[in-house]
């Protein structure tokens, strides 16, 4: 695995408990304590507040796969095996809609309004981007430069431009603290980009903890300007997800669910093309399968009565 070194101008890496800029061989400053580096890549994680712990990474056996179990998208499998696991994630997950915003659109947003933009992302799994970028997750891979958790982002408060965060927010514990995190390391006006879903089953098993309305993914973004925002799925996608899981129900066996999983893929189909239709209404909002928020840092957060008028619904 090898990570391509930062420029030596980024924003450095800080004790994840104090925020204070780490010293020489990743050290605390402030509580001398020396957080590790596994193979180039730093474990900076606040013991105390994380689901995740240090010695989880230090393992022979877990350091590649990640903590205890999270990494999903860092498959191991190889052969035949690797190929079907790849083939069901493409069917599963190709959107049959054009999207009205996306990940890509929003760096090119913020590289155009700061050309040196210094862009955080979260949950970096295979995502990669032309520009200065620095990729974290809670598991290694092969473009992560920091293992950390959202909870306690290891920087200094003010270090970047940018922050992007697809699928992360409904495996955190807690994040209205994750999202206030984010707005401590962002420069006045930095940007933010989310993607979380709403209408969908449990995936990641354990660290699945939670779901967002329109209103209460936009309420997690209270200190912020919206640039915009909308659905990332449709009520269509929403019904082909909760029809699989349906169907997957049926059993606990791996080797019967595969082939309900091939099934579901095949049934589903007609329901999936109808995601072009399914957007187009406000009412489609209560069923979207998840929204994309795209805001720019505000001085002061939106008060829970000014948020109500930023509903979008049937």
């Amino acid at each position: 695995m090898t990570i391509e070194p930062l420029p030596d101008d980024f924003p450095p890496f800080a004790c994840p408990v104090h925020k204070m800029a780490l010293g020489p061989r990743l050290r605390c400053l402030d509580c001398d304590r020396q957080y590790p580096d596994v193979n180039g890549v730093p474990v900076l994680i606040n013991d105390a507040n994380s689901v995740f712990a240090i010695d989880d990474y230090l393992s022979s056996e877990t350091a590649y796969d990640g903590a205890s179990g999270y990494a999903g998208h860092l498959d191991q499998r190889r052969g035949i095996r690797q190929a079907y696991r790849r083939l069901m994630h493409r069917l599963l997950e190709t959107d049959l809609a054009v999207r009205s915003f996306s990940i890509e659109d929003a760096m090119r947003a913020v590289q155009a309004a700061r050309p040196q933009a210094n862009v955080l992302v979260i949950g970096a799994g295979d995502t990669r981007f032309v520009g200065r970028v620095l990729y974290t997750d809670v598991a290694f891979g092969k473009n992560v430069n920091c293992i950390a958790d959202a909870h306690d982002l290891p920087f200094e408060d003010g270090s970047f431009d940018a922050c992007f965060a697809v699928a992360v927010l409904e495996h955190v514990a807690d994040p209205q603290r994750c999202v206030s995190e984010v707005a401590r390391v962002l420069k006045p006006g930095g940007f933010v980009f989310a993607e979380t879903p709403f209408m969908q089953p449990v995936h990641m098993g354990a660290y699945d903890f939670t779901r967002f309305t329109f209103l209460g993914h936009r309420r997690l973004f209270r200190s912020f300007d919206e640039v915009c925002s909308g659905m990332a799925g449709g009520p269509a996608t929403s019904a082909a997800q909760m029809l699989r899981y349906a169907l997957t129900s049926v059993s606990d066996r791996a080797s019967i669910r595969k082939w309900l999983r091939l099934a579901s893929i095949v049934l589903t189909i007609p329901i999936r093309l109808l995601e072009r239709l399914s957007r187009r209404t406000l009412s489609a909002y209560d069923s979207a399968s998840g929204f994309y928020f795209f805001g720019r840092l505000r001085p002061t957060p939106i008060s829970d009565r000014e948020m109500l008028r930023f509903y979008r619904g049937g």
